[in-house]
């Protein structure tokens, strides 16, 4: 008896076994026959189906539709999204999706995809009107053509990227181009002057017997140097500007002194044309503002040198309006107006264009490199000011320049000291001249002893230092320092000099080629009382030594 129950207990649990399995398995099986009949059922959403297995796909926006009478049997849920083309549309004419191109886009589309053989997948790319975003469109027949599947890739993002790889392409392409055609600009107009500048030169030298001949010669060679420095100047300002590496001043100025400065330029020779130049001033509450005079200066004169240049009647105004103030800072316009010949309005579309020109006859009458604009534009953007120009032909221009410029300091703009200014000469004075180029010093030294000077040269800044050290205190009146020389250059050599007892108050002046706001402020920086840019205009520099020596001893 106990044999059996052992072996009816064991059984019991076989049997439950069983009967758990026939149980699982009923589950199943009505599961499958459910989904089976749900799916069977034609009442059950073909739509919902698909969408579960095609909305996953984000890049990619599906169409069913009946080849027979194209109607669209299943349509993507994010469609709408897309194509901006409401479902119920497309639902109930499928044409519409001709919207989304341009006409002729969809032309092509239709010829193409009637042609279809429907053997492979028929692919489409196009672009949608009005908007960034390029497809793919693959047109898949299904079974044996009684439906057609369309499927819209985006492929905006390659598209973009390609069109940007192409434009950087075009932009190096132009860029070679521009250059090329700057090289070749550059190099006529600087051969033109130095083929002058060579030719006055030996005509010069041919007129041994005629000293006025001779003389007329050399002076016509000084001007055209002088044409062709100018010429250099603005091409570095270009350069320099398109790199953005220019930096401007920001010190306080007499806005008012900007009118003496035009007028000691350009008054007589615009009155000499009998044309009327005024300049006139409105609404200024305050005259001393922060920025670059020297740059603010380059501009006006670079548009009055054109107003000046094609007015040969009537007259020029300048006018400086101090239209707003706020927080400190002035809105200040700045117009010349001219009643010149004016410029179509063909020209104006780039006229800030560098070397732009009107004409090749413009430039054969009137001269010049088409440099000044392009600058003028650059310094106004740099200073975050803007320009507009307003033209008739054979009425006149305006130029008008909007800067806004902080108003200086209380302090600084009170009425100035007056400084007396005595003439610097340079009769007796003793220079040490530190200069490493040959011609460069010949020069210096002829012109400076030729006024009376007496100068001590060295050709590196260590020799300069042992020549300074060797002489007593005061022995020199002056140092001239060339900054770029071998062994020790000229920063190194007034650091050294400085430390001197007898230095400390020496004058040093930079003669350096770097003519920059920055070059000039390191020059100051390292213990330099001042600059001279290369090539060395003696007269400037007797006047900026009068000004020094004037300030320090008032």
């Amino acid at each position: 008896m106990k044999k059996i129950i052992i072996t009816i207990g064991k059984n019991s649990q076989t049997i439950f076994l069983l009967i758990v399995l026939v149980i699982g398995l009923v589950i199943l099986l009505n599961t499958i026959a459910f989904f089976y009949k749900k799916h069977k059922n034609p009442r059950f959403s073909q739509k919902e189906f698909l969408n579960n297995i095609f909305y996953k796909d984000q890049s990619q926006v599906y169409v069913l539709v009946r080849k027979k009478d194209y109607k669209v049997l299943f349509l993507s849920s994010h469609f709408e999204e897309v194509f901006h083309i409401l479902p119920k549309r497309i639902q109930v004419d499928i044409e519409v999706l001709k919207e989304i191109v341009e006409d002729d886009t969809y032309r092509q589309f239709l010829k193409e995809y009637k042609q279809w053989n429907q053997q492979e997948p028929f692919k489409y790319s196009f672009k949608m009107k009005d908007e960034n975003k390029w497809f793919i469109l693959t047109i898949t027949a299904i079974e044996h053509g009684k439906y057609h599947l369309f499927a819209f890739y985006d492929h905006s993002e390659d598209v973009l990227k390609e069109l940007d790889y192409l434009q950087q392409i075009e932009t190096t392409k132009n860029e070679s181009e521009y250059k090329a055609s700057f090289l070749s600009r550059m190099s006529h107009e600087i051969r033109t002057p130095m083929n002058g500048i060579i030719g006055m030169m030996t005509l010069a030298r041919q007129s041994k017997q005629d000293a006025k001949q001779g003389s007329y010669y050399l002076q016509q060679a000084e001007d055209i140097s002088k044409y062709l420095l100018s010429l250099i100047n603005e091409v570095l300002d270009m350069s320099r500007m398109e790199a953005g590496k220019l930096e401007l001043e920001s010190k306080p100025f007499n806005i008012y002194h900007l009118k003496v400065q035009l007028n000691n330029i350009f008054k007589e020779t615009i009155e000499k044309k009998n044309v009327l130049f005024k300049i006139d001033y409105f609404d200024f509450d305050v005259k001393y503002f922060m920025g670059d005079e020297l740059r603010i200066m380059q501009i006006l004169v670079n548009l009055l040198s054109n107003a000046s240049k094609f007015t040969d009647n009537g007259e020029i105004t300048v006018t400086f309006r101090q239209m707003y103030k706020e927080d400190k800072v002035a809105n200040i316009m700045m117009r010349v107006h001219d009643t010149g010949k004016g410029m179509s309005r063909e020209f104006l579309s780039h006229i800030f264009r560098p070397f732009e020109q009107e004409g090749v006859e413009i430039s054969k009458k009137y001269g010049g490199s088409g440099l000044g604009m392009a600058i003028t534009d650059q310094l106004v953007k740099l200073m975050g000011g803007e320009i507009v120009v307003d033209s008739l032909e054979g009425k006149g221009s305006d130029f008008t320049v909007f800067l806004n410029l902080p108003v200086a300091p209380s302090q600084e703009y009170e009425d100035e000291k007056e400084v007396v200014v005595e003439q610097f000469s340079f009769e007796k004075k003793r220079i040490l001249l530190a200069e490493d180029n040959e011609i460069n010093a010949e020069i210096c030294m002829s012109v400076l002893n030729s006024k009376g000077a007496f100068v001590d040269r060295v050709e590196n800044g260590q020799e300069a230092v042992d020549t300074f050290k060797k002489h007593a205190k005061n022995y020199y009146d002056l140092i001239l320092m060339d900054i770029q020389m071998p062994q020790m250059d000229g920063y190194e050599a007034t650091q050294i000099i400085r430390t001197m007892e007898s230095g400390k108050a020496i004058p040093i002046f930079a003669l350096s080629a770097d003519a920059y706001v920055e070059n000039k402020r390191y020059s100051k920086e390292m213990g330099m009382d001042g600059h001279f840019s290369k090539p060395i205009d003696f007269d400037v520099m007797e006047k900026e030594l009068s000004e020094y020596f004037s300030r320090r001893d008032a």
